[in-house]
């Protein structure tokens, strides 16, 4: 039996009817003419961990169970309504990186794991994540950072559990959105939260 209620949430939209849903949140195109959607990868990645976790009998829930992009507003609202009612969820809000204009690609690469400045169970719950990343993803471990005045996320100010923020890679990285783009990487940076997920479920996040 699950310790915790784990709330996953994919940042921005999928694809409806061939659309992409969110403006921007994309790479700039591929020599072989594809592009990456973030919004798109982050919820294969949260479907490939909602399946460990329903393997492992893990409680797991994912907040945008839609391709439409919710607001911040409407993933924080769910979550902390969801909490209310069992004091003991953690939110993991699950992306990936970008560096520059978005229009041409640059040497900018690597795993930061984010974490609400005032949590201390957040700092934990961050640094084993960022860790478990960085092992199984092989990618460059740039290390945990507290939301402050340049990154003031929405989502881990306003959730009312531990939450954080992950940014697996970055888009505008040629070598590492080839990566982003394949099955293998987003079974790792899955396999990579599902990691964490278990070690606190195992020994706690005090």
């Amino acid at each position: 039996m699950s310790k915790y209620t784990w709330l996953l949430d994919p940042g921005h939209g999928g694809i409806i009817n061939g659309v992409y849903q969110t403006a921007g949140k994309r790479s700039p195109l591929l020599p072989d003419g594809r592009t990456f959607y973030e919004g798109v990868f982050n919820r294969e990645v949260t479907r490939r961990l909602l399946a460990l976790c329903e393997k492992a009998n893990i409680s797991a829930t994912n907040l945008v169970d839609t391709d439409k992009d919710l607001s911040l507003r409407h993933r924080v609202t769910k979550a902390n309504l969801i909490h209310k009612e069992n004091q003991n969820s953690i939110y993991i809000s699950i992306h990936a990186n970008a560096f520059g204009n978005g229009v041409t690609f640059n040497s900018a690469h690597g795993i930061n794991v984010f974490y609400y400045h005032k949590s201390r169970t957040g700092k934990r719950l961050a640094q084993t994540l960022q860790s478990s990343l960085a092992d199984i993803t092989g990618l460059k471990d740039r290390g945990v950072l507290a939301n402050d005045s340049w990154a003031n996320f929405y989502v881990l100010r306003r959730t009312h559990m531990p939450a954080i923020l992950s940014e697996n890679g970055f888009m505008t990285n040629l070598e590492e959105v080839k990566k982003l783009l394949s099955c293998e990487m987003k079974d790792k940076v899955a396999e990579g939260h599902f990691a964490m997920i278990r070690k606190i479920e195992e020994d706690g996040h005090q």
